[in-house]
């Protein structure tokens, strides 16, 4: 009776907060672990449940993987709004179940916090887990991220799959010997290169013996295909592989478990290619036809929170989501960034919104970040706000950018007014992951208004 009373309070209070016009993803979860702290575990589960999770891509893998399970005539139960804390999968499964209890979906697609894994995985109890990495992340709150990976796999059940980034020395090490795993990857790139640089690397030592790594290809950070001269020890073989990427063309070539598929490049940022193989290898782990799996990407894509472009006159405004906190995140958008073609002007506002009120947050992460990719003269302009703005200037000073292409404006929003359009091929608006809805969306139809106005006038 007691986990009853509990599902009806919840719904209850889901049905309130809507009626109010607000989502009601995390309060009615809260609820239901204070009158049942075991509800994630008592509560019914669909037949199968899927865990993503990692420093960077969960949000968009999780997102994929339901519109694509939803498009094959399952009923998915789905975190998709990004409430990925105890309470927030507690109102998803609650959710997912009848004013008796009973499961009403045929599989749970649940994204998971990384840092969160023991108070959730137990009872979640999942039959597939789905690693996409573990880098450095906020500083305040996660460590290193081979602690992240220690926090995985102590609260890991040996019946739970492991889906893994084989390109990824600590996530592929989650899990006991007890756990069946499969690793996906992204095969060397041109781009690519063999010796790690930039401002994180967060393994260069074998884990065996403790002597230098070589690497066939690196990527980034400490993503890659690295071995041991010493040892012999190496990265883990992939079934699952990114084989070629034609950017122009929009497409890539799938490897799945040896069987050799095209598909559309949902998007040519490295990080969305390995979101990608990862949704790819999951689909085809729950038994997907590969048909099916090749097709899906026609009609996916990111969430426009995470990344959406569009044209106007001869501009190109682009949304990025660029991770405040997370120097590894930062460094990627930068990256990405840099290589797009053309005079670029960059509205940056990249502060997570508790610092508007809360500003303790230790700034040291941004000498984790390459800020250097900013330092590139096809860069006109950068407009930096909220209240970290002369930290960021400063860093972006110290990384090369010439001062008088920085503008600091307290407002995040009016930054979007000051940021000049003339010179520009491209507009970046890059925002961070909880000021996506209060700045991220403002600031993107203010830059398309004032590109639209201009070709009007013109």
């Amino acid at each position: 009776m007691r986990l009853l009373l509990t599902i009806w309070a919840a719904k209850l209070a889901v049905l309130g907060i809507r009626l109010l016009g607000r989502r009601g993803t995390h309060l009615p979860g809260l609820i239901a672990r204070r009158l049942h702290p075991g509800i994630i575990g008592a509560i019914a589960h669909p037949a199968r449940v899927v865990a993503v999770t990692g420093t960077n891509g969960k949000t968009t893998v999780s997102n994929l993987l339901a519109e694509a399970l939803s498009a094959q005539g399952l009923r998915v139960a789905s975190n998709r709004y990004g409430s990925n804390l105890a309470a927030g999968i507690a109102t998803t499964l609650i959710e997912a179940v009848t004013w008796t209890g009973r499961s009403r979906c045929d599989i749970a697609i649940i994204e998971l916090d990384e840092r969160s894994a023991r108070l959730i995985l137990p009872g979640l109890r999942a039959d597939v887990l789905v690693c996409m990495n573990l880098t450095r992340d906020s500083i305040k709150r996660n460590a290193h991220p081979a602690y992240i990976a220690w926090i995985l796999s102590s609260a890991l059940p040996s019946t739970t799959a492991l889906i893994l980034n084989a390109d990824d020395l600590i996530a592929s090490s989650i899990g006991s010997v007890e756990n069946h795993r499969t690793y996906f990857s992204v095969d060397r790139q041109p781009e690519d290169g063999v010796r790690p640089s930039g401002a994180a690397v967060d393994v260069a030592i074998c884990p065996v013996c403790d002597h230098r790594l070589e690497w066939d290809y690196w990527r980034f950070n400490h993503i890659g295909k690295a071995r041991c001269p010493a040892c012999g020890f190496r990265s883990p073989e992939a079934s699952y592989r990114v084989s070629e990427i034609d950017r122009q063309a929009g497409q890539l070539t799938l490897e799945l478990a040896g069987d050799s598929r095209p598909a559309r490049l949902i998007n040519d940022n490295i990080v969305n290619v390995y979101n990608e193989i990862a949704v790819a290898a999951t689909l085809d782990q729950l038994g997907i036809s590969r048909e099916s799996i090749a097709a899906v990407f026609d009609t996916l894509a990111p969430p426009t929170t995470r990344f959406a472009t569009e044209t106007v006159g001869q501009v190109t405004l682009v949304r990025l989501l660029t991770k405040g906190l997370v120097g590894v995140a930062c460094s990627r958008a930068f990256e990405y960034l840099a290589s797009i073609p053309g005079r670029k002007s960059v509205v940056l506002n990249i502060d997570e919104a508790t610092e508007r009120e809360n500003e303790v947050e230790n700034t040291c992460w941004t000498y984790d970040a390459d800020y250097d990719y900013l330092a590139d003269d096809s860069v006109g302009q950068i407009v930096v706000g909220g209240v970290r703005r002369h930290d960021q200037a400063l860093r972006l000073a110290i990384a090369g950018v010439d001062p008088a292409r920085i503008v600091t404006v307290e407002s995040e929003i009016a930054a979007a007014d000051r940021v000049e359009l003339d010179d520009a091929d491209v507009v970046f608006n890059l925002h961070s992951v909880h000021n996506a809805d209060s700045t991220g969306t403002p600031v993107q139809t203010r830059l398309r208004d004032r590109l639209v106005d201009r070709e009007e006038t013109a």
